[in-house]
């Protein structure tokens, strides 16, 4: 995938000040040099956060104290695109981008809000890079290490870190973690283009159909173990059928399964509503226990209604009794008429006022008194219970027993009728067997059909298999094989064409080391004819050399490709560590940056043939990758043909400029 830098950026968190650019060159060698503690290993943690990083590995202090956005420009065969990312605070990495694409990026100088997040730059450059939207295994769960490939994992390929690029144990960025190494290795070859997003498809199907089939034959399996049982009970349903007249009397019993499926078929698609057997009476008598049975159900809605009405009567009834029950309680405890008048004739004070002076105080007593007399005899009446409740609840009961008794004789009449004729309660009994017969018959007749050719199970068995030797032949997993042993064979002939331009000792330079994906480790003929792994070979310069010689190779192989994922640039930080002199002990007053010189002296030759190597696969591809690489080396180490030089960070030259914190200082 066409997918170099232009430019990485950095914002400062002061905005009296411009951003810091440094720019790189596509399609060539690019090299930023410069002493110690000026930025240099800063330079792939930043790119790497900017695309997507979970983790921040940029140094802390200067570098994030005074920085408010990092950002890199892109440049793919048809944009530029810009992927900016806010500081991280404390340990956590910042969700916050700013994204921008377009024919010709013009960064902004500062900015001010975020318009996209971690998510929506990942979705990108996964739709960026063609991976493909499938995992390993098939399923919705999550299975370690198999999981959907995505363009972080592609870092591996991108990167060479201090720790990385002369490590003898660990080829690739990231994968001392077990999971990043585990998902690579089982990623690698579609990653090398041994299998295709077809070849994928069509595994995942071949999975999903493997455990179809298993499924499928596991039944076919146990319904034939007793296949010739159920033969028997076929022809004994179908005996059945014939004694219900469901079938004519030339049927001839056989053990044809095809025959027996076809009766059965015939018979199960023209069920009848009532068996066929010739009885002369049973209509009449049908129709006599219908006429009974709605009689009957007339009747006991009639005695229902009756009964309801009686207890509703004495319902109200009992209330009554007990309303008048209470008025009369009150009025023989109370007698207020009488009482007035007997207050009255003792001549006493007045009851009401406590007076005696009121001439016409007995007159007025009187009156007062007749009216609690008139309501006294009310108040009889009502304690009396109405004279028409007791003949309505003796009409009633007789309604009643005349409804029972009708019913009674509507019973007696039709166990008459059933026990006079048999036969009717032979065709109940035997209208419902011939029903429960014909389920059963229905469900053995499924089975016999899944059991022949043509049968359900027996179809899908035959059409999953078919589609299973199609998807067989894709995955052609011999074919992939081969794909793989090619592909790892010119990589590691590729290695060893830079490998003899490398400081390796001689005999590594003549045959070919073998490059493994499946333990993703380089592996080297020693002088025994035995195949050692790398971190048996002697000397940092040597694992420095094949590990600048793989990454080569690879991106030579990964151009080559039709449509590689993998981004086509590389970052070497400072391959040239295992050739440093020794340096002094710096004071403790000392602040200046620590530069190494370098003599002219084979150390030195051997840190000339890494630039030339690369510069000189890069050159050869004709620019189709891009290499970056950090370093202390100066021009005279790396030279001026194919070689791009970025910048040089001495004499207080730094990736973040002096004046950004020494005013803050001030």
């Amino acid at each position: 995938m066409h997918f170099q830098l232009l430019k990485l950026i950095i914002w400062p968190k002061n905005q009296d000040f411009l951003p810091q650019t440094v720019e790189f060159q596509p399609k060539k060698l690019n090299v930023i040099t410069g002493a110690s503690r000026t930025g240099k290993s800063a330079i792939i943690p930043i790119i790497d956060y900017c695309l997507g990083s979970k983790d921040c590995s940029i140094p802390i202090d200067t570098i994030r104290d005074h920085a408010s956005w990092y950002g890199i420009v892109i440049v793919t065969s048809i944009e530029q695109i810009l992927i900016a990312r806010r500081v991280p605070v404390g340990n956590h990495s910042s969700n916050d981008f700013y994204f921008l694409r377009s024919a010709k990026i013009v960064a902004p100088v500062v900015i001010l809000e975020p318009n996209e997040n971690l998510e929506g730059v990942k979705h990108f450059l996964n739709g960026l890079s063609s991976v493909p939207y499938l995992n390993l295994h098939g399923g919705e769960e999550n299975v370690p290490f198999q999981g959907r490939l995505g363009f972080r994992d592609l870092m591996a390929f991108v990167f060479q870190s201090q720790d990385i690029v002369a490590n003898q144990n660990i080829l690739f960025y990231k994968t001392h973690a077990h999971e990043h190494r585990e998902k690579l290795r089982n990623w690698f070859p579609f990653i090398i283009g041994a299998e295709t997003t077809a070849i994928l498809q069509a595994r995942i199907r071949i999975q999903e159909i493997e455990k179809l089939l298993s499924r499928l034959r596991r039944e076919v399996e146990k319904i034939g173990s007793v296949s010739d049982t159920w033969v028997q009970n076929m022809q004994a349903h179908l005996r059945i059928a014939r004694e219900y007249g469901l079938l004519n009397d030339n049927y001839i019993e056989s053990t044809d399964t095809i025959y027996l499926l076809e009766i059965a078929g015939a018979l199960l698609d023209n069920i009848p509503d009532h068996s066929n057997s010739s009885l002369e009476n049973i209509d009449g008598s049908n129709t006599e226990l219908r006429e009974l049975e709605r009689s009957e159900e007339s009747l006991s809605l009639m005695i229902a209604s009756l009964k309801k009405r009686l207890n509703d009567l004495k319902g109200l009834q009992a209330g009554l009794i007990d309303y008048g029950n209470s008025v009369m309680r009150r009025k023989d405890r109370l007698h207020i008429s009488k009482w007035l008048i007997d207050m009255d004739s003792q001549a006493g004070e007045c009851p009401s006022c406590g007076s005696n002076e009121h001439p016409s105080r007995s007159i007025e007593i009187e009156k007062i008194s007749k009216v609690f007399k008139q309501l006294e005899e009310e108040s009889k009446k009502v304690a009396e219970v109405p004279g028409a409740f007791p003949r309505e609840e003796e009409k009633l009961k007789i309604e009643l027993s005349k409804l029972l008794e009708a019913k009674i004789l509507l019973q007696q009449r039709f166990d008459l009728i059933r026990a006079k004729d048999r036969k009717v309660q032979e065709e109940f009994q035997q209208r419902k067997n011939m029903f429960l017969f014909l389920g059963h018959l229905k469900a053995h007749y499924e089975i016999f059909q899944k059991l022949g050719d043509g049968g359900t199970f027996e179809l899908q068995i035959n059409t999953l298999q078919a589609e299973f030797d199609m998807l067989r032949e894709i995955v052609d997993l011999d074919g992939v094989s081969k794909r793989m042993q090619a592909a790892t064979d010119r990589i590691s002939a590729r290695m060893l064409t830079h490998l003899k331009t490398l400081d390796v000792e001689d005999k590594y330079k003549e045959v070919a080391p073998r490059f493994n994906i499946l333990d993703l480790n380089i592996l080297v003929l020693g002088s025994t004819n035995h195949w050692h792994y790398l971190s048996q070979v002697g000397s940092a310069s040597n694992w420095v050399s094949f590990h600048v010689a793989l990454m080569c190779a690879l991106q030579e192989f990964f151009i080559g490709l039709t449509n590689s994922p993998v981004p086509s640039f590389v970052i070497f930080d400072q391959p040239s560590q295992v050739y440093f002199p020794k340096l002094k002990k710096r004071s403790e007053n000392d602040t200046e940056d620590t530069d190494v010189k370098f003599p002219d002296d084979e150390d030195a030759n051997a840190v000339k043939k890494i630039f030339r190597t690369i510069a000189t696969s890069v050159a050869n591809s004709k620019g189709m990758w891009q290499a970056i690489i950090l370093d202390h080396a100066d021009d005279n180490i790396y030279g001026t043909e194919d070689v791009h030089e970025v910048v040089v960070w001495r004499n207080g030259k730094k990736l973040i400029p002096s004046e950004w914190y020494e005013q803050e200082t001030d």
